[in-house]
């Protein structure tokens, strides 16, 4: 049996919506994870809006882990998991990006996550 036009637009449109909501979840998934790790092990962490995204709402999340900056983009559906930090304006000293990459960020989280589970200082 063959789809109608119609029937063919609704499905692929219930398709992207699936794939929206699976996108979501994982986005929503490491939200958590990161707003947890710098609420409780960052030395430092602070919010400010996101100037380099168009889209309204949207805010970076600076946590200093063991001397080292790490930030990540929140999205505006996600500012929930953030509102118990502080915030501070874009042009707060905290708040300056420090030209880390995305690549140097995992490499440090990865090496405290090894260093957080062996016995003694790291």
């Amino acid at each position: 049996m063959q789809m109608t036009d119609g029937e063919l637009y609704a499905a692929c449109e219930q398709q992207r919506d699936q794939a929206r909501e699976e996108r979501d979840g994982a986005y929503r998934e490491r939200a958590r994870l990161v707003a947890l790790v710098a609420g409780g092990l960052a030395e430092q962490a602070v919010v400010a809006p996101a100037l380099d995204v168009d889209e309204p709402g949207w805010q970076i999340l600076y946590a200093t882990l063991h001397g080292r900056q790490c930030s990540w983009h929140y999205s505006p559906r996600d500012a929930d998991l953030i509102e118990h930090l502080e915030h501070v304006p874009a042009d707060d000293p905290r708040a300056q990006w420090d030209g880390h990459t995305t690549e140097a960020k995992y490499e440090h989280i990865d090496h405290l996550a090894r260093a957080l589970g062996t016995p003694g200082p790291f």
